[in-house]
């Protein structure tokens, strides 16, 4: 098997997608994956107990080309999941708490632009063990189950480093919030993507998550709101002097994500620099064959 040539990474682009019931994983390729309901804080990524003890039965890897008109993405059940042209980077960005670019490094230039289909199955007894877990606890035992493949099947090995980089917390601004706690027993109606937050029971940690890839930055909850609450965020996800006239159509007169989080949500991004976990490549290979 011959390496993955060690080339500057490309930048990511910052959709912002959500399937699979909430779940971490995303299958689109060169998006960052940012899930509406993934409840782990970015700034405390302690993954629960036994979660070694869940691995995947089977897992397909097999490389894609990506073509006009094919069908891309996620398809999940309860005991797994397929990914349809998906690269590495977004592999990567499943398997560790990585909210932003600045979060990888070493990761190959080539990782950018193969694709694969992946195709994970847990056998019976796990998946049972599995739907008894928590929500956080799934994420967490997700991406554990990732970090298996990507070591088993890619070679890969990684190492994590804590840095003092620019980030941005999340606080409240001064006329307060422009939003309202979910109403207790009411069923979440969630919304996440391409410049668009909305529904209900959406806790704190979950925006600033979100907004991490949008901004390029890492986000920290800094409100103070513990609940869970309905609302809504709309903005120009393409906000830029750089973007081309028929995408930028789609999302003619709404605001950049600064001025839409005042407006929309009473809430504000203040700069600020903080500890940040990098994880940084060492070694990665061509997927072994099925």
């Amino acid at each position: 098997m011959n390496a993955f040539a060690s080339l500057p990474r490309h930048p990511h682009s910052a959709v912002l997608l959500v399937v699979a019931a909430c779940l971490p994983l995303i299958a689109t390729a060169q998006d960052r994956p940012i899930p509406l309901a993934a409840s782990t804080n970015p700034a405390n990524t302690a993954s629960p107990a036994n979660t070694a003890s869940f691995s995947y039965e089977v897992v397909s890897i097999k490389p894609i080309k990506i073509e006009a008109g094919m069908s891309l993405g996620g398809w999940f059940a309860d005991d797994g999941f397929t990914l349809r042209g998906v690269s590495l980077e977004t592999l990567v960005d499943q398997a560790y708490p990585i909210f932003t670019p600045d979060q990888v490094e070493g990761l190959p230039h080539d990782a950018m632009f193969e694709n694969y289909t992946v195709q994970a199955k847990m056998d019976e007894e796990t998946a049972a063990r599995f739907q008894k877990l928590s929500r956080d606890q799934q994420i967490d035992t997700m991406r554990t189950m990732m970090q298996q493949v990507l070591a088993d099947r890619f070679k890969l090995k990684v190492h994590k480093e804590t840095r003092q980089m620019p980030i941005y917390n999340l606080v409240i601004a001064k006329k307060g919030p422009k939003f309202k706690e979910t109403p207790e027993g009411q069923k979440g109606n969630n919304t996440g993507g391409f410049g668009e937050i909305s529904g209900d029971n959406i806790e704190m940690k979950q925006i600033s998550m979100m907004l991490s890839g949008s901004v390029r930055r890492l986000v920290i909850d800094k409100t103070g709101l513990t609940g869970n609450y309905t609302l809504s965020l709309k903005w120009n996800p393409l906000d830029g002097p750089n973007v081309s006239p028929e995408f930028a159509n789609q999302f003619k007169g709404r605001p950049g994500i600064f001025d839409a989080l005042e407006e929309q949500l009473g809430l504000k991004l203040e700069p600020a620099k903080g500890p940040v976990d990098v994880y940084v490549i060492d070694h990665i290979e061509q997927p072994s064959p099925d």
